[in-house]
């Protein structure tokens, strides 16, 4: 999460009728729309979703690691206990010190012997259990931390997680024999290569992608290509781990519910000022290029290396939280190349981020769609989807409701979305992300 605008009152400061010089938000007295929060796919796709998540992400073991910890903390109070227990002939001196004690007594209290022994069995046993209760106490919170957040909601994505870390190796270029990758006639593959542009600071960029059940880039089938911009601070390979979002298009699949697409996670993470946090911007305070980078470079390279429609309605962008910005303001200064967004936890500004990225108050204004969508001409319709949680901050669920206000004011196509129970997580971006697939798919042409 990140908070501040670029400076200055926004229009989305404004509420709705009110007056701003040069600029109309909304009608006099329109009401901001209201979001879908109903559960409108199958069940059976639902449970099928659901069931993804393992011990990883589970209150339970939240609640049996805290509760270990809270059982080897009373063993090891009673065990303190214990060693400080009065001795048999009536004195409060521990056992096996004190003066005239067996086995220890004054500077003696070292000395070989059964008590001594005992005592240092004891100060061994306490040392431990205080260290492992302390750790058990670090897990709860941590398990605590992800099941709510949702980063790793099982092992399979751990092990994506850390591929996307260079932990573990990552999976196979695209470039492998289809033997060699992990797909199927019912499964998709997910692939990675480094796609690289040190001439705009993007000198490790590495592409993850997802190519749908029976991919065969020999071929003649075209697929439409769904481009995905992660968080910050974020990795590409969030989108396989934390969104599951292969898991996801397979399930939607077979549910007929989309068309076989190609989804493409692109890493935004930059160098210069701002280089985890780069709002996929072409920074002019000595960054990197990253509009840039996605839209000449990336996009190119994967209509020459897959099998793609390689136009704007066989192209969308989405992305979360910053990567929602991202998507936003990308797919609408960018409608040669993409018809489709799917913003997930979007800002309307490029916030603290666009600040060290960008050197001017004009240049902020024109990356931030709060501020020029109200007049923003629309030479090509786009498609929006928009989603949020609905135990997200007020802020940032009023700023998807105006946005979807003034895009359907333009003409455009929107559906706004909450997600129940959800907040400002990867969790929430789960939950949301097969109905953004689902819309992009029904707006995205048929090869």
């Amino acid at each position: 999460m990140r908070s501040g605008h670029p400076g200055g009152v926004t229009p989305f400061d404004v509420l709705p009728g009110a007056g701003l010089p040069g600029v109309s938000l909304l009608p006099s007295g329109a009401p901001l729309p209201e979001p879908e929060t109903g559960t409108t796919l199958p069940p059976a796709v639902l449970r099928e979703l659901a069931g993804r998540s393992d011990w990883m992400s589970s209150w339970w073991t939240v609640t049996l690691l805290a509760a270990a910890a809270v059982l080897v903390a009373v063993l090891v109070a009673r065990d303190r206990r214990r060693g400080a227990a009065p001795r048999a002939d009536g004195s409060d001196a521990p056992a096996g010190g004190g003066p005239g004690g067996p086995g220890a007594a004054g500077p003696g209290a070292d000395r070989p012997g059964p008590e001594g022994r005992a005592r240092r069995r004891r100060a061994w046993r306490t040392g431990v259990g205080t260290t492992a209760s302390g750790l058990l106490v670090i897990l709860a919170a941590t398990a605590a931390v992800n099941t709510y957040a949702g980063y790793v909601p099982n092992v399979a994505a751990l092990r994506t997680t850390m591929a996307g870390w260079g932990v573990v190796e990552p999976p196979p270029s695209h470039r492998d024999a289809p033997s060699a990758r992990d797909g199927s006639a019912t499964t998709g593959s997910v692939t990675s290569t480094p796609v690289t542009a040190p001439d705009l600071g993007m000198a490790d960029g590495t592409t993850w992608v997802y190519t749908p059940p029976g991919f065969d880039p020999a071929a003649a089938t075209r697929y439409p290509v769904v481009y995905l911009v992660h968080g910050s601070p974020g990795r590409p390979s969030d989108w396989f781990a934390a969104a599951d979002s292969a898991n996801v298009m397979d399930t939607l699949l077979t549910a007929h519910l989309v068309q076989p697409m190609i989804l493409v996670s692109v890493d935004v993470n930059g160098t210069g000022p701002s280089a985890r946090d780069t709002e996929c911007l072409d920074s002019t305070r000595g960054g990197a290029q990253v509009e840039t980078y996605v839209t000449d470079v990336v996009v190119p390279w994967v209509d020459e290396n897959l099998p793609t429609v390689p136009d704007r309605a066989h192209r969308a962008i989405g992305g979360m939280s910053s990567g929602g910005f991202c998507a936003l303001n990308l797919g609408l200064r960018h409608l040669d190349t993409f018809s489709a967004i799917m913003a997930l936890e979007p800002y309307g500004d490029p916030g603290d981020g666009g600040r060290r990225m960008l050197a001017t108050q004009q240049e902020l204004d024109a990356n931030s769609p709060s501020r020029y969508l109200p007049t923003m001409d629309f030479p090509e319709p786009v498609a929006v989807f928009l989603d949020s949680g609905t135990e997200s901050p007020r802020s940032d669920r009023e700023t998807n409701r105006r946005l979807a206000a003034v895009l359907t004011e333009r003409g455009q196509t929107v559906e706004l979305r909450e997600e129940r129970g959800q907040g400002h997580t990867w969790a929430m971006v789960r939950a949301g992300l097969p109905y953004g697939l689902t819309f992009l798919s029904e707006h995205l042409a048929q090869p």
